[in-house]
């Protein structure tokens, strides 16, 4: 294998050990991935275009960046300032200020694209009157919160330890 192919892999390698570390460290991305799922799945109920469904990707897709590239300010102002510094308490609140646009520009996104009252009547009703969907949602939603306030590590330890 060629040097430039191995550090093409290298790169990726890196990369998504970065999403793990967000993944399993950050409760914050847990919360952005949980809500993308979710937002993924129910979309399918509301017909959208190929350029909405591109769209509410991208905002997706921004927010999840926009929150890694938070921790990795976070990380660098740890390092570069470990005593207490009103200036790396500055830069912290303008990367997570930076996540908390985006993410508000993204919920405007989505209600142009999912306030729809009878799509969302329609999906309460199929979650309230079929048992299987109901109670696969209950068993996600469930699964979800585990995820968000536990994260994966805690989860597979505990399934580890049975």
């Amino acid at each position: 294998m060629s040097s430039q192919i191995r550090n093409l892999i290298t790169s990726f390698r890196n990369a998504a050990r970065g999403v793990v570390y967000c993944i399993n460290n950050e409760r914050n991305m847990r919360i952005h991935l949980v809500v993308a799922c979710y937002i993924t799945v129910f979309s399918s109920f509301f017909n959208l275009t190929q350029p909405q469904f591109a769209l509410m990707l991208c905002a997706i897709a921004l927010v999840i960046a926009m929150e890694m590239v938070n921790t990795a300010v976070e990380a660098l102002v740890d390092i570069s300032s470990p005593a207490y510094s009103s200036l790396a308490r500055i830069a912290k609140d303008i990367a997570a200020g930076a996540v908390l646009v985006c993410a508000i520009f993204a919920f405007a996104i989505g209600l142009l694209l999912f306030f729809k009252p009878a799509t969302i009547w329609h999906i309460l009703l199929v979650l309230c009157t079929s048992p299987l969907y109901g109670g696969l949602f209950v068993l996600s939603a469930v699964f979800a919160l585990l995820f968000i306030f536990a994260g994966p590590v805690k989860i597979w330890r505990w399934l580890a330890k049975r």
